[in-house]
């Protein structure tokens, strides 16, 4: 045999032996890694809302996958309390500041996005909603429809 030849069919080998290291490399599975929350989330939690004639579903707020704790807030400002009604966020671009009170001062404990459904239970003499789990969002932007 020729030396040209055994030269020829080593590099040939070896050629065939990097494709088929590298073909097999291809198949494997990326690594994902998942990270806690850095904040607190909304979830749709459905929840049954009997009227007249129909079942709607309304949202619960949820902090990492449980619901929040009752609001601390004392009340020192005045609120009309309503039947409950099924209401919807309407108006903002990414998200609603769900808040502790009913103004920008007091602390956001959680945030609604736009078409979400909330429970309404009264409504503030500076225009905000509370919700059936205590908290408040800005009646700008909760209507009766969608």
């Amino acid at each position: 045999m020729k030396r040209s030849s055994l030269y020829t069919k080593v590099v040939g080998l070896a050629l065939v032996c990097a494709i088929g290291g590298s073909c097999a490399g291809c198949g494997k599975k990326e690594e994902t890694t998942t990270t806690a929350p850095s904040s607190i989330e909304i979830t749709s939690e459905t929840t049954p809302v009997e009227s007249a004639t129909t079942t709607t579903e309304a949202t619960t707020l949820m902090e990492y996958g449980e619901s929040l704790a009752p609001n601390d807030i004392q009340v020192t400002w005045q609120e009309e309390t309503m039947e409950p009604k099924v209401m919807y966020i309407v108006g903002v671009e990414n998200y609603l500041k769900v808040r502790k009170g009913p103004d920008t001062k007091y602390d956001q404990v959680g945030s609604l996005t736009k078409g979400m459904q909330v429970i309404v239970v009264a409504k503030t003499s500076n225009n905000w909603y509370k919700l059936e789990d205590g908290y408040y969002v800005s009646a700008d932007y909760v209507s009766l429809t969608q």
